[in-house]
């Protein structure tokens, strides 16, 4: 099952090799027969690429399906070493974590 978090990874991966490819969103759509608006939702992870779509993207990115299967991962790993360290400290340190994190995410999305 696709998730949000996974719209956003794909959009990533085909903005960034279209600008690798020195395309504009607007000569991405023509060669994929899409119009500029709904790349645009695309590369900001506002929707999903219907499968042939997904297909012609790849094929005119020349993308390795493999990269898409790797981004999701390496936030997996991240997600599952934070969980590992969480669950092996005390109270106290997750109550410092709490205190460190909370500004610093706060900070971050400024």
């Amino acid at each position: 099952m696709l998730l949000q978090k996974d719209k956003k990874v794909i959009g990533e991966i085909i903005k960034r090799e279209r600008k690798t490819k020195k395309l504009t969103q607007a000569n991405l759509a023509e060669l994929v027969g899409l119009n500029e608006k709904q790349i645009s939702r695309i590369e900001a992870g506002q929707n999903f690429p219907t499968y042939l779509t997904f297909v012609k993207l790849v094929e005119v990115l020349d993308l390795d399906l493999k990269e898409f299967e790797s981004a999701g991962t390496k936030l997996n790993l991240i997600q599952q070493e934070l969980i590992s360290i969480i669950k092996s400290s005390s109270e106290y340190e997750l109550r410092l974590f709490l205190e460190i994190i909370k500004p610093l995410r706060k900070c971050l999305k400024q």
